[in-house]
């Protein structure tokens, strides 16, 4: 069964969407997966409690 046009206009937006992050950078070039995002930082310590 062929897919309906529907599918090949998802199909489309969704490698226009890739193509436009790896393009920007956001797509690792050896998983060709988005970048993990960087851990938070961790609160720098604020003075003494005592």
């Amino acid at each position: 069964m062929p897919h309906t046009p529907d599918w090949h206009a998802l199909e489309e937006t969704n490698e226009r969407v890739w193509l436009d992050q790896w393009a920007r950078g956001a797509i690792d070039p050896h998983s060709l997966r988005p970048h993990r995002p960087a851990p938070a930082p961790e609160p720098a310590l604020t003075g003494s409690t005592r």
